[in-house]
């Protein structure tokens, strides 16, 4: 007996192959190279594990894998019923199970990384004088971060279950794919809703309070005068323009994926109401928003590598370094006495000239003024110079 296929159903196999296949296959597997890239320069760079992008480097290693599960979970199966190869489709119906799993895994926890740099970032922009978080601390909530997206997916668990069909002659209309709440309860459901929910209008929050924050001149002025006080204008300067860049970089970073995850937030909201209205009246335009929905998540996972690229001229001109290796600058420095405070340090430096002229007055015995200092104080030897920040 062969199954019915319906008129829509080669339709959908043309657009799924066109969009999902070959679109959204190129896309992640760019999405993987270039996340990888911005992993292992965030990561494994102690400059920028000690800096803000620690939770921005993990976020670029969790969507890097996230990607790789779309090329897995949506592309393979599409393109084994494409060119009729049964082999491949048997193997993707004997995983489709752990990589699902592992794919909201992924997802889950690289919200919530997000979430936390925002929260980090929010911090620093309301706060002048919190600079963020320890750097045992950051590991510390990276290792809460993934075990609470495992034991989120455990509680929220969707099964996939796949139906076999005898009376189908066609190999590939033999089995259906389908996924359902593990637990049927209201609670389950509810819960498996507030994780999408909760994560979006968090970031929604934590985003506008950042942007309204850097309007508000009192306290971008105060920080400012500070910076310029303690380590001079230039460095004040080049300080500003770092925080104003990393901020604009995690603006971009979150607005991408709240845009990219708006249909999925309603298709999550239908399935919750009204799951019979997608499942059973709208078979075919359900799994045609599904799979866009999925393309928009590759889509935002791929155009956060050049996020960072176009916002970021320190992470531009590093990461340009991890791929085309130069000589590195060495700068030497005259002897220097350096005068340190928790506040601000002054790098008091005299030039070799006086140095020597004064060692010439001791020894001769001809220095005038009574406080030796006044030499290393004076006017045309005082310099300005620091590498610690109040931003």
């Amino acid at each position: 007996m062969t199954c019915k296929v319906p008129e829509m159903q080669e339709f959908l196999m043309a657009w799924r192959f066109a969009i999902v296949a070959i679109v959204g296959g190129c896309i992640a597997l760019f999405g993987v190279v270039a996340n990888a890239a911005v992993a292992k320069l965030c990561v494994t760079s102690t400059h920028y594990r000690h800096s803000p992008f620690f939770f921005l480097g993990f976020v670029a290693v969790f969507d890097s894998l996230l990607d790789l599960v779309y090329i897995l979970l949506l592309t393979t199966p599409i393109l084994a019923e494409y060119f009729d190869w049964s082999y491949l489709y048997y193997t993707w119906i004997h995983h489709v199970q752990p990589l699902y799993m592992l794919g909201h895994i992924f997802k889950i926890a690289s919200v919530f990384c997000l979430i936390v740099a925002s929260f980090e970032r929010y911090m620093t922009t309301r706060h002048w004088t919190f600079s963020g978080f320890e750097y045992s601390t950051k590991w510390i909530v990276l290792c809460l971060v993934i075990f609470l997206a495992v034991l989120i997916k455990v509680f929220t668990s969707i099964d996939i279950v796949v139906v076999l069909r005898t009376e189908c002659d066609n190999y590939f209309q033999r089995y259906t794919v389908g996924g359902h709440l593990s637990r049927q309860t209201w609670f389950s459901g509810f819960l498996n809703l507030l994780t999408i929910f909760l994560p979006f209008f968090t970031l929604v929050f934590l985003n506008g309070g950042i942007v309204l924050m850097l309007r508000q001149q009192n306290i971008q002025q105060l920080r400012s005068l500070i910076t310029e006080l303690t380590m001079g204008q230039e460095v004040m300067k080049e300080r500003k323009r770092s925080l104003r860049e990393a901020t604009n970089t995690l603006i971009v970073i979150i607005s991408v994926y709240l845009v990219s995850n708006l249909l999925n937030l309603f298709l999550s909201t239908v399935e919750y109401v009204s799951p019979e209205l997608l499942q059973k009246e709208h078979i075919f335009g359900y799994r045609i928003a599904s799979d866009c929905a999925s393309l928009l998540t590759v889509c935002g996972n791929a155009l956060r590598c050049p996020a960072y690229l176009i916002t970021n001229k320190n992470f531009r001109n590093n990461f340009r370094l991890m791929f085309f290796k130069e000589e590195p600058k060495v700068t030497v420095r005259r002897l220097s006495e350096k005068v340190e405070n928790p506040w601000f340090s002054v790098l008091l430096t005299s030039s070799n000239k006086a140095f020597s002229k004064e060692e010439e007055n001791v020894a001769n015995g001809s220095l005038k003024t009574a406080d030796p200092l006044l030499v290393v104080f004076d006017k045309n030897n005082l310099r300005r110079l620091s590498n610690i920040g109040i931003c």
